[in-house]
């Protein structure tokens, strides 16, 4: 006979929670292979640490790209620790875990906490862990408006799927100017607010989100445990921040 859990936890939603800032902590190179094996291990860490709320369920949403890309996304609610499991069956998929949390909950660990321990600022933290598990494509936490191409200097919209609040880059993109095969250490991504990187520095094979009511104080994480889990899972890490990002839903 199946079972029916209910929520029974009070839902606190944040008053104007509508424009915030976000952290994207990324390997800093889209060379270094990220399994889904050392995944599990980071989000698992994640709530021992007490970063995540372990009585809460989160949300997983899956997106398959092999052998066929779907065009649904698939969504379940699980617990905090099991849901780190569930990332080992991601594979030939984009797959994401979130939780919202509050710096104020007793016994919560927070990573931009002050040398004092206290929650820098006071408020929410939404942590996200991405992971593509397919060569056919990568994930892009801040997606480009548009693509110039290294062969042809040749401008265009970038057509990608989001996922999440990034985007799912296809590999097998072609300019549509030259024809030219896309060459991430060639091609540019202009962002929104003008800034131009090359393509490999914009793009991950996964990618923790942090989502904060503004930017903390601290430049980088400061918590050494919450850095040690990242540097085991991703080693060595690129931080792209995003301020003024809408709220993630």
């Amino acid at each position: 006979m199946p079972v029916h859990r209910e929520r029974v936890d009070p839902i606190r939603t944040p008053d104007a929670r509508v424009l915030v800032h976000r952290r994207w902590l990324i390997p800093d190179d889209v060379r270094r292979p990220v399994p889904l094996s050392g995944l599990a291990p980071l989000w698992r860490g994640l709530a021992e640490l007490g970063v995540l709320d372990t009585e809460r369920e989160v949300r997983l949403e899956r997106l398959q790209l092999l052998p066929e890309p779907s065009f649904e996304v698939t969504t379940q609610e699980l617990p905090a620790l099991p849901s780190a499991g569930a990332l080992l069956a991601g594979a030939g998929q984009a797959t994401l875990v979130t939780q919202m949390i509050w710096t104020d909950e007793e016994g919560r660990r927070d990573p931009y906490a002050d040398e004092d321990g206290e929650p820098d600022p006071q408020g929410f933290r939404d942590y996200t862990l991405y992971a593509v598990d397919a060569e056919t494509h990568l994930f892009l936490p801040l997606p480009p408006a548009r693509v110039v191409c290294g062969a042809c200097k040749a401008p265009s919209a970038l057509e990608a799927r989001r996922f999440g609040e990034g985007a799912l880059l296809e590999l097998a993109r072609a300019c549509p100017s030259c024809k030219a095969p896309l060459d991430l250490a060639r091609d540019k991504g202009e962002l929104r607010t003008g800034v131009v990187f090359l393509l490999e520095e914009l793009v991950c094979r996964a990618a923790l989100s942090i989502e904060l009511p503004r930017a903390p104080l601290a430049e980088e994480l400061p918590d050494a445990q919450v850095s040690g889990l990242l540097r085991t899972a991703l080693g060595a890490t690129d931080e792209l921040p995003d301020d003024g990002a809408e709220a993630a839903e």
